[in-house]
């Protein structure tokens, strides 16, 4: 798949098939993420793959959080189908990761891992989705009951909690603005 098609083509995906991920597949997406862009070549990220004790204990935060969601009475209706269809489980996904941000050793590199750490979750996400793997990047990662979960030491951050899998229903694309309206020109 050409790199602008599947940027474009990419979405994120809210169920999945139980179909698992073979290994060979994991281990492109992980090489691909790898590969992300990082300041000094620090490849200031790791991969936490959560397992079913652990994304028991998240699926129980994020469950309480939809909840309060759902509540909402002026909910818009595509937005509560999508709460409704992750509750369960994470949409069916097979296959969960945490990709955390190590904690710098100094000012800068506390300010310039975390994105370095989201630029490997695109590449992830991408090389995921160039082999028909679905994603879905869950806020809930980012609460701080997730980091005892989760195990991380002082300073670490969960920069993305993604849900992989086969899709079971593909969106169709969101509009998008024109880029041109989010370019600044600087004299």
């Amino acid at each position: 798949m050409e790199i602008l098609e599947c940027i474009r083509s990419r979405r994120t995906i809210r169920q999945f098939t139980s179909d698992p991920i073979p290994q060979p597949v994991l281990d492109e997406i992980f090489e691909a993420a790898m590969w992300a862009p990082s300041p000094a070549n620090a490849q200031p990220w790791d991969f936490f793959v959560v397992g079913p004790q652990a994304r028991g204990k998240i699926l129980t935060l994020f469950q309480a959080k939809a909840a309060e969601l759902l509540a909402t009475p002026d909910l818009p209706e595509p937005k509560r189908r999508a709460v409704e269809a992750l509750m369960e489980d994470f949409g069916g996904a097979p296959y969960m990761v945490a990709v955390v941000s190590r904690p710098g050793s100094d000012p800068m590199q506390q300010i310039e891992y975390p994105p370095s750490a989201a630029t490997a979750v695109q590449n992830l996400c991408l090389a995921a989705w160039a082999h028909d793997v679905g994603s879905i990047w869950l806020s809930v990662g980012a609460a701080p009951p997730v980091r005892p979960i989760l195990g991380l030491e002082e300073g670490a951050s969960v920069v993305a909690l993604l849900a992989l899998g086969y899709p079971e229903v593909v969106p169709p694309a969101p509009p998008r603005e024109d880029y041109r309206t989010h370019v600044k020109e600087i004299p």
